[in-house]
């Protein structure tokens, strides 16, 4: 027991310091292609993958009563997020969608609250305010970049990518017990990477062979971080307490904002700290079970298996 909960941990850590390069990925990306073939680029590997595992998986376990929402979840959390978080990593630094992104355990509480009731009492709502509030001061004064319109907006709409993660999340807490988590991760990555791949333009194919660094990112978005990122976080959620996993989110933005600043020369001011900070305060006080007996509850897969999105 002790060996897999050490196991579980170790592969929780390197699955987050993968996802926590996958910022800089996207922002690579984005230099060379445009939004569409971005996507193209990221889940043509990811259906393919997919398309596999599901074919090596037979028989699947998913009754026909959880294809719709397999079918709701591949729209929000494959087609929505990625949309909003390619178009804001062409204009928003890596080191601040980071931030922007850790948002989504904020907005899933809440919507967990307004859709399935799920308790929203004093402790969360501070928490979502201190989140908003840090997020604020993130985008206001984090950086030496001009709050134009441009900024600003891209800024706006890469916050619904975790918006767009959150409405995927409580979608999922409505899966059947008898859906496998492994079957349905998979089985959204192709059913909402296909409408994408059909995105993909003649001089896509070109630019990735010509250009190793958008071919390296796009191949990093594909693999380590989607195909076999998803297998390891699930994997390690079915052995650790929920408590235990929501700690481990919290390295990804420090890790992303660390990445910027020694890959990207990006500035690390003292608004962005201060900003960062009061918003991994209000994260914590949401997803972080209050000290006491009881309090690090077994994970429920079917709640938690893609909390954290990259």
């Amino acid at each position: 027991m002790a060996y897999w909960r050490a196991l579980a941990h170790v592969v929780l850590l390197i699955t987050l310091v993968v996802w926590s390069f996958s910022f800089l990925a996207a922002a690579r990306l984005r230099e060379s292609v445009g939004l569409a073939d971005s996507l193209v680029a990221r889940f043509l590997p990811v259906v393919l993958g997919s398309a596999l595992l599901l074919l090596w998986r037979r028989p699947l376990r998913l009754p026909r009563a959880a294809w719709w929402m397999v079918a709701a979840m591949a729209a929000l959390g494959v087609v929505g997020y990625n949309l909003f978080f390619f178009h804001g990593l062409k204009t928003v630094p890596t080191g601040t969608a980071a931030l922007i992104i850790a948002l989504n355990p904020a907005f899933t509480a809440l919507i967990a609250r307004l859709v399935l009731g799920e308790a929203f009492g004093w402790r969360k709502t501070l928490g979502l305010a201190l989140a908003l509030a840090g997020v604020f001061v993130v985008i206001r004064f984090g950086s030496d970049r001009p709050v134009d319109w441009p900024y600003l907006s891209s800024a706006l709409l890469l916050a619904m990518a975790p918006l767009c993660w959150a409405c995927y999340t409580v979608v999922g807490r409505l899966m059947p017990a008898a859906a496998d988590a492994f079957d349905t991760t998979y089985a959204l990555l192709l059913v909402g990477g296909l409408p994408l791949v059909a995105l993909a333009t003649p001089g896509l194919g070109h630019t990735l062979l010509t250009d190793r660094g958008a071919l390296g990112a796009a191949l990093y978005l594909a693999l380590p971080c989607t195909l076999f990122g998803y297998a390891a976080w699930i994997w390690a959620l079915k052995r650790l307490p929920a408590g235990e996993v929501a700690a481990f989110v919290f390295l990804n933005p420090p890790l992303a904002t660390l990445w910027a600043w020694l890959f990207e020369g990006q500035p690390i001011r003292p608004p962005f700290v201060i900003g960062a900070l009061v918003l991994l305060l209000g994260v914590a006080a949401i997803v972080l079970p209050l000290p006491g007996p009881g309090a690090s509850v077994a994970n429920d897969p079917g709640r938690n298996t893609s909390e954290s999105p990259a």
